[in-house]
């Protein structure tokens, strides 16, 4: 086990996090030295285009924190890089984790609501503080909420419904200080359902973390709210239930890394694939561009 980073305090988190693990300041030179097998790539956005074709071309399996890449070309070379090296690779789109979201898909799979039609998702926090020189409020960066925040519900959202033909969003955003922004995107799907995905940064620090959905077909409707103590309401063509979160949960987190060294171990393909998390930037780049140009943009054309 082998731990790269920047900051100057590396050793000390390593041994709190990672006890006995050799530790570099160089990711490639860890790459060469250390006795790894796979890399788990969580820095900021911009650099994991070269950390990723490093591990490709090392043949190390990796896995990758979402956004999968800052920019549309940077997440084709990604997708390029690990599928002709042939190694596994996963993105963390840790929402499908959630046992609240993958239960909604669960239902909605088995047809608990008939067919979807409208879908809308809130995501709303205080402007982030946080990341190694505060690259999160720096859009170049980061890509602002819409493609650090909202991509969550982008990719829950296209994996419970499919293909986003087009997105109108409207963001406002100030700086105090901090970046605040906040995003109201309009999804447009290939087989006629809406989607409606809120996200803010804009929340006075100190709020709390919320988020909720609500999932609505032609035979009933799901709903959530993180304020709410129970876990996922279901109304309407299903019996109404509620269905309280267990409390020995194992965290989203572990459950996605637990996944992907299986895959690893095995041999399997993970159940997020490289075009799921490029899907997922394009949409959210799209997102963006509606905002800067006021009106629809068709994932598809993003890049191009």
């Amino acid at each position: 086990m082998a731990v790269a980073s920047l900051d100057e305090n590396r050793e000390v988190f390593a041994a709190e996090h990672a006890p006995g693990a050799e530790v570099y300041a160089d990711a490639e030179e860890m790459m060469d030295d250390a006795d790894v097998t796979a890399v788990d790539v969580c820095t900021p956005t911009p650099t994991h285009r070269p950390l990723v074709e490093a591990a490709a071309e090392r043949g190390l399996d990796a896995f990758c924190e979402k956004p999968l890449a800052r920019t549309a070309a940077d997440a084709d070379a990604i997708v390029d890089a690990v599928e002709n090296a042939g190694i596994t690779f996963m993105t963390g789109h840790v929402l499908r984790y959630f046992p609240e979201y993958a239960e909604a898909k669960r239902r909605i799979d088995a047809g608990e609501i008939g067919t979807p039609g409208t879908l809308s998702t809130e995501r709303l926090s205080s402007p982030p503080r946080y990341g190694s020189d505060s690259w999160f409020g720096d859009k170049d960066k980061s890509g602002g909420v819409l493609l650090d925040m909202a991509i969550h519900d982008f990719d829950y959202l296209r994996w419970v419904v499919g293909e986003v033909e087009r997105v109108f969003a409207r963001t406002t955003e100030w700086d105090d200080g901090h970046l605040n922004q906040h995003s109201s995107v309009l999804l447009r799907f290939e087989d006629g359902a809406t989607g409606n995905v809120e996200a803010s940064w804009g929340y006075p620090e100190g709020s709390p973390f919320v988020t909720s959905y609500e999932l609505a077909g032609d035979e009933g409707l799901l709903e959530f709210d993180a304020r709410d103590e129970n876990a996922v309401r279901v109304s309407g063509g299903a019996e109404g239930t509620k269905a309280p979160a267990s409390p020995l949960a194992k965290s989203p987190y572990t459950r996605e890394l637990e996944h992907f060294v299986e895959c690893v171990e095995t041999g399997r393909d993970p159940d997020i694939t490289p075009n799921d998390a490029r899907e997922a930037v394009r949409i959210a780049l799209a997102a963006i561009e509606s905002a800067e140009r006021g009106e629809p943009v068709s994932p598809a054309e993003v890049g191009t």
